[in-house]
């Protein structure tokens, strides 16, 4: 957000404190605030279908949520729950309204993370309808990174990175020990680190290159 805009932004806004294993909202609550999460670490839970809640994307500091229930004066759309002990900023909807009001431009930067949003359940939609483990799961890799600000350090266990590509434990475990193997990552024990990013952006363009020139080959 530009300067000027982003202090009036804030200027309505108030920190809340969430402990460790604390919901901040579910699907379907009311959204009477838009959050930003200042220090801490968010996780966000589909719970779309009949496979109950599922791990969809783990946040850093600097993200954003609640913009599409603004707009739209809507519920929540995910379940939010802080990972870790977690400060944010609550920018009440009365507020956005009301500076809306004053500058129209305030809705053009709401749909900007709006925008963002969508981008990342593309991605999301694009990993868990892919048949090759490996693309899942740098999908997924590619999602934290990008909508993290850039972040490459993730406090997330394999099994939390499996789940959020739709893939079983053992699958995603053999993909991980390849990336590891060709230095894309390192991981321990709950946490991994993305070594290069344009690396593993690269061999994520690679196998989708060779299924395209697989899917000409059996068309033609």
């Amino acid at each position: 957000m530009p300067g000027p805009f982003c202090t009036a932004f804030l200027a309505g806004s108030h920190l809340r404190r969430c402990a460790a294993g604390q919901p901040l909202f579910h699907r379907n609550d009311p959204a009477p605030d838009f959050l930003g999460l200042v220090d801490g670490l968010l996780y966000i839970y589909s719970e779309a279908g009949d496979e109950g809640s599922r791990l969809i994307f783990v946040a850093h500091p600097g993200w954003w949520a609640g913009s599409i229930a603004i707009v739209g004066g809507t519920e929540r759309r995910c379940t939010v729950v802080a990972q870790a002990p977690s400060i944010l900023l609550s920018v009440p909807r009365m507020h956005v309204e009301a500076l809306a009001r004053r500058d129209t431009s305030a809705w053009r930067h709401v749909a900007a993370n709006v925008a963002q949003q969508y981008d990342s359940l593309s991605l999301l939609l694009l990993a868990h309808s892919h048949p090759d483990p490996r693309v899942r799961l740098l999908i997924s890799l590619v999602r934290l990174h990008r909508f993290n600000d850039g972040a490459t350090v993730f406090q997330v266990t394999q099994s939390e990175l499996a789940e959020m590509a739709g893939l079983s434990r053992n699958s995603a475990n053999r993909a991980m020990r390849q990336f590891a193997a060709d230095g894309l990552i390192e991981t321990g024990y709950g946490w991994l680190r993305i070594v290069d990013p344009v690396a593993m952006t690269a061999a994520l363009g690679q196998l989708r290159a060779l299924e395209s020139g697989s899917e000409r080959r059996r068309v033609g």
